[in-house]
């Protein structure tokens, strides 16, 4: 692949894992947060509780300053490759409360969470790695002039 090439497909991986991120995170604040917590919350778990609301809407706060600044950041090998890994708790997380102790806190749509999360993580993992076959092939080519 061109370097051009490369640096596109950077570009849409930044961009979707962006995208999903600040959609996911909009979902949980008002007015749309009551039906998303419904589906989000085992019947037993939810609760119309002004708490359990704003933590939810906390989260989604957070994911979407996640997503706009994935979306405008000059993204580098480090930062994907950091991104990628702090994806990591999120997946522990997903484990936990799918099989683990924490079973039957959350709806079977946490599925949905575990597959995005295992996608941020492949995709950023491989945004650094196409970077980094970028920064290879520039270092080749400066050393043969």
């Amino acid at each position: 692949m061109t370097t051009p090439q490369n640096r596109e497909t950077v570009r849409r991986i930044q961009v979707a894992m962006a995208t999903a991120y600040t959609s996911a995170g909009a979902w949980y604040l008002p007015p749309l947060s009551r039906p998303f917590l419904r589906l989000s919350l085992a019947p037993a778990f939810f609760n119309q509780a002004y708490t359990t609301q704003l933590l939810m809407q906390c989260f989604g706060a957070q994911a979407m300053t996640v997503g706009l600044l994935l979306g405008v950041s000059d993204m580098t090998v480090k930062s994907f490759t950091c991104f990628g890994l702090a994806m990591v708790p999120y997946l522990g997380f997903n484990v936990w409360f799918l099989g683990g102790p924490g079973r039957g806190v959350f709806s079977r749509w946490l599925w949905a969470d575990f597959v995005g999360n295992i996608v941020f993580f492949g995709g950023s993992l491989v945004a650094a790695k196409l970077l980094r076959d970028d920064d290879t092939k520039s270092k080749e080519t400066r050393k043969e002039k």
